[in-house]
């Protein structure tokens, strides 16, 4: 880049919009991209600040000379924090250290050759603003769906700024994100277009430097041709520029739309918390040795953090908080999973009838979470058997991720002993087939980062690629006492089970839990009332099914209520109708333990037919024609709502969770 030659550096402002993740992911792409913007030639130094309250970032075994220098020229400038990552250098700052960071570029100032600051919306916002830091331009990550009402209204505020914009709508791959942050290429059509952003900001860095030296005033900057904006920047980047307010609700067409996108927006918020807030709702009140659950959130917590998040989506979106209400349709649900907001405005009409005269303005949007149409075809949840690999016997499933029996067990163990030590394990990756293993490769042919099909442990279900970064001390300390060894040197994620059978072997195949039927059914959800527990840990052996879903399906039933009849004529603990509990032989649906037994018969018949989970729970609420007719879970509110809150009660147990996280999506 030819900035470092200049005698300066360029910064860039990256940041995420509304609740799209995956911002840091881009900034670390993009800044990478620049680094290697020559090919063949040793990497350019490229700053990355995340200012933010992350807990940061150490260094990587292999780091460019590049990188190094701005570790070295930080560190010796008393920022201890600084780390050299592949062709990185990565420094993380807090929210609030604004003078440590004018600090840090100035430490930098000439040495490097380009800045990528990281910050949330409120922080940008400044940066954008700063015309002695005068940033060539932002890269955001924003979901546009909604957000295109106000594209309009951006594009003259960033024109006028001279700043080159980059939106990204989509999050990197798993893969490809942590090839980034650990700044690395990350491969595929990700990489070309972080060098093509990378390229703009750069071309965008010289043209600035080129009118300062010409003095031509500020805001005198034209595109040339053939570099048109992509200023479809839409709700989200106006939030960071602060420069447009929404006008009154009502006032016109066009206000009545931007304030209804600011109430889907609220919504969607609300859900989005909830959807990720789940496992948390439903974990156990105590841990294994009896202590509170500090993971573990009470509904009403659940409730209000739904509500915060909305609340504070309204508010950076120009609605006034005063006239927004936030409820919860389905509340009384163990596992709430529905927001609805309603936002009401006072407004002048355009011809008023008589002097004075006004009209209240009301606006609604219901937003819900659901299984996503992609993991409810017919036998692609949660398969209980492995195919297509080095491994061929039954899968358990952990955090949605299928492993091994005995691989299973182990890391049960591994994570109670985690979370006493205040730690959260997460699996990010365990068994893999060779067509799955084959496709990664496809995407990233180079055997250094990916495995070649056929060659990767993970076809063995007996490896885990392990989180948060922040517990791999504690992992590498620990993991050999519940049997798991750290396989590379350079992966300190990846561990594999070393005390059952060996990896993809016979007897590998043959393992399973020891009571012969899900590993959980000793262990089932704390919710679960002591009465119930044996009975449904013999009707899940009996039938072949989960316990933990049959106990998540009793949960959203009836809540354990054996004496349960609904509106609709359903009776007893499983909400059995007359006719379904007499084709199955329950003479009384108010026997809990006949009840019991009798719904984990219909469930195996269920899971048989459809061969998905989803798809049998949508099937005993709704009825096997109506999920035959589409091979779907139904767009019957009631039946998605339904499936979604046992998947995710199941979820938070390990029992079964679905391959891609519910979707968020409005209803109205």
């Amino acid at each position: 880049m030819s900035g470092a030659s200049q005698g300066s550096t360029a910064i860039v402002v990256a940041t995420e919009l509304g609740s799209a993740p995956g911002g840091l992911a881009w900034a670390a792409a993009v800044a990478v991209g620049a680094a290697r913007g020559v090919p063949d030639a040793e990497p350019l130094p490229v700053l990355l600040i995340e200012l933010g309250d992350g807990a940061g970032r150490g260094p990587t075994m292999l780091a460019s000379r590049a990188a190094r220098n701005l570790e070295r020229r930080l560190r010796a400038a008393g920022f201890g924090a600084a780390s050299a990552r592949g062709a990185l250098c990565w420094l993380s700052l807090r929210n609030d250290g604004e003078e440590c960071f004018r600090d840090a570029l100035a430490a930098v100032h000439g040495a490097a050759a380009l800045a990528i600051v990281f910050a949330p919306p409120e922080a940008a916002r400044g940066i954008l603003e700063d015309r002695e830091l005068r940033p060539v331009g932002a890269l955001a990550r924003a979901d546009l769906t909604s957000d295109r009402v106000l594209a309009a209204l951006t594009v003259g505020e960033l024109s006028a700024r001279g700043q080159l914009a980059r939106i990204e709508k989509r999050a990197l791959g798993v893969l490809a994100s942590r090839r980034a942050l650990a700044g690395i290429d990350p491969g595929g059509p990700a990489s070309l277009r972080a060098r093509r952003i990378a390229s703009a900001f750069a071309g965008r860095a010289d043209r600035v430097r080129s009118t300062a030296m010409r003095r031509r005033p500020a805001g005198s900057f034209v595109s040339p041709a053939g570099q048109a904006l992509p200023l479809a920047l839409g709700l989200a980047l106006a939030l960071v520029l602060g420069a447009l307010v929404l006008v009154a609700l009502g006032a016109s067409v066009a206000g009545a739309e931007r304030g209804q996108s600011a109430a889907d927006l609220a919504a969607i918020s609300a859900v989005r918390s909830m959807r990720d807030d789940l496992p948390r709702l439903v974990a156990p009140a105590t841990l294994p040795d009896g202590s509170p659950n500090p993971y573990r959130l009470d509904k009403a917590a659940y409730l209000e953090r739904a509500r915060t998040a909305a609340s504070s989506a309204a508010r950076r979106n120009g609605l006034d908080p005063r006239r927004v209400m936030i409820t919860f349709p389905d509340a009384a649900s163990p596992a709430p999973v529905t927001a609805l907001v309603k936002v009401t405005a006072s407004a002048r009409p355009a011809i008023a009838p008589a002097a004075g005269d006004r009209i209240e303005t009301v606006l609604r949007a219901e937003a819900e979470a659901i299984p996503p149409a992609t993991a409810v075809a017919g036998g692609s949840v949660a398969p209980g058997q492995a195919a297509g690999g080095g491994y061929s016997g039954p899968l358990e499933y952990r955090q949605g991720k299928p492993m091994r029996p005995d691989v299973a067990l182990a890391f049960d163990r591994m994570a109670a002993a985690a979370e006493r030590s205040g730690l959260a394990l997460q699996i990010n990756s365990a068994f893999r087939s060779d067509a799955e293993q084959a496709r990664l490769f496809a995407a990233n042919p180079d055997p250094r980062w990916v495995a070649p099909p056929g060659t990767s442990l993970h076809r063995c279900a007996t490896e885990l690629d392990l989180g948060p970064r922040s517990a791999d001390p504690w992992l590498a300390t620990n993991a050999g006492r519940f049997g798991f060894l750290q396989r590379y040197s350079w992966e300190p994620w990846h561990y594999g089970y070393t005390r059952g059978p060996a990896p993809c072997s016979v007897a590998g195949n043959q393992t399973g839990a020891p009571d012969g039927h899900s590993s959980h059914g000793a262990e089932l959800p704390a919710f679960v009332p002591t009465a119930y527990r044996d009975t449904l840990i013999a009707a899940a052996a009996r039938w072949n099914v989960s316990s933990g879903l049959l106990a998540a399906q009793l949960e959203a039933e009836s809540s354990f209520n054996p004496r349960a009849v609904s509106p609709a004529g359903a009776l007893g603990i499983a909400q059995f109708m007359p006719a379904t509990a007499a084709t199955y032989g329950l003479r009384d649906p108010f026997d809990p333990a006949a009840a019991i037994d009798a719904q984990a018969h219909l469930m195996s018949d269920l899971l048989r037919q459809f061969g998905s989970p989803a798809l049998a729970l949508a099937a005993y609420n709704a009825g096997p024609g109506a999920v035959a007719a589409c091979d779907c879970v139904p767009g019957y509110p009631e039946t998605q709502a339904y499936v979604a809150r046992i998947l995710g009660l199941m979820d938070a147990s390990g029992e079964l969770a679905l391959p891609a996280p519910l979707e968020v999506r409005l209803i109205r």
